[in-house]
């Protein structure tokens, strides 16, 4: 691996220093430091004119922190986010440079970038490290794998575009939900069956989704059973395990994976499919509560709503407009209120824009 990782290095700097790739950075006013997630101490631009963001979580936060503008390239994540792209039109101009695969450091050095934005995958990738060091571009890690380290992170990139008012409101505003949701989280716990991405993916201890689901006093049955097969940070059950786990209810995090277990036959013979208690977690700039998104408060929301139906106060419409308007003054009209709510058609298809 460092061997390889060696290469790629040397052969982006022969690239650099012969083909003169990277254009003149644009000039930007001068430095200062800031801690990032990783611990270290770095000097970044005070006002970066060309931003890369390798990480989904990172976008939604700096177009909230008002520089959504400065964002000239970034992930595939991102870029297929509809609601995304009407809040912050400048984007459809940003190159995707990273999708799943390996960031396009060409791309990056073309976009005149004077500041990227990783998080810790890229970080502990020793071969895309090396692409992102060999650019001498300065860079800030920052981490999402719990709420807290997303409320550092928020925090980190408000002080990077010197926003922190708007950050801090963010970061009170996530708190003020936990608080509300753990006083209100009261009665017999419901077993809670959660789909990610698949409808046989699923929560494990841990992690992120475990977190903000165990907020709301709900039994998540996937954390019970050492019967998961883990396959790096994803955790796969089987749908024997799952009428064994038997829940009252599940929720699904991905466009019709909730109509495909209320249709097929295999599933019909659990009680929560037979009554029809199975639910799509709404979807707006990101699927709310995914361990990417930003909007990890309104899933709170929406899922005490749903288990709290009689005792938990709380007009998820009226909700949902503030939040938009208050955080990126965007105005959600009730059509876009449905599609949210329903997670419908929210995201363009993985193949509608190129990718690195």
């Amino acid at each position: 691996m460092k061997r390889c990782a060696a290469i790629v290095l040397t052969l982006i700097v022969i690239t650099v220093y012969f083909c003169g790739c990277a254009p003149a950075k644009p000039s930007v006013k001068g430095d200062f430091s800031v801690t990032d997630s990783a611990g270290r101490e770095v000097e970044v631009p005070s006002d970066p004119q060309s931003v890369c963001t390798l990480c989904p979580f990172s976008g939604p936060v700096i177009v909230m922190l008002g520089c959504g503008d400065k964002i000239t390239s970034f992930t595939n994540n991102a870029a297929r986010s509809r609601l995304l792209m009407q809040i912050c039109p400048s984007l459809e101009n940003a190159a995707v440079v990273k999708n799943s695969g390996s960031v396009n450091a060409e791309e990056i050095m073309a976009k005149n970038t004077d500041l990227i934005i990783m998080n810790s995958g890229v970080y502990e990738n020793e071969t895309e490290l090396a692409k992102i060091d060999a650019m001498g571009i300065p860079y800030i890690v920052i981490g999402y794998e719990t709420i807290e380290d997303q409320l550092k992170a928020v925090d980190i990139l408000g002080k990077v575009f010197k926003n922190e008012k708007k950050a801090q409101e963010y970061i009170s505003y996530f708190r003020s939900i936990i608080d509300r949701a753990e006083k209100d989280a009261v009665g017999t716990p419901k077993r809670l069956y959660h789909s990610v991405n698949e409808a046989v993916r699923t929560d494990y201890e841990g992690s992120y989704c475990a977190q903000w689901i165990a907020l709301t006093g709900v039994e998540n049955v996937s954390l019970q059973s050492g019967k998961l097969s883990i396959e790096g940070e994803k955790a796969y059950t089987t749908l024997e395990q799952i009428y064994v786990w038997n829940p009252d209810i599940i929720i699904c995090n991905e466009a019709q994976v909730d109509d495909y277990i209320l249709g097929d036959s295999k599933w019909q013979g659990l009680a929560c499919v037979a009554n029809k208690e199975v639910y799509q977690i709404p979807i707006g700039i990101t699927r709310w509560g995914h361990p990417s998104s930003f909007e990890t408060p309104l899933a709170i929301l929406w899922l005490m709503k749903l288990l709290y139906p009689d005792t938990f106060k709380v007009d998820i419409s009226s909700e949902v407009k503030t939040f938009y308007k208050t955080f990126f003054g965007f105005a959600i009209t009730d059509e876009w209120l449905e599609s949210i709510i329903e997670g419908a058609e929210m995201r363009e298809p993985k193949t509608e824009r190129g990718a690195a």
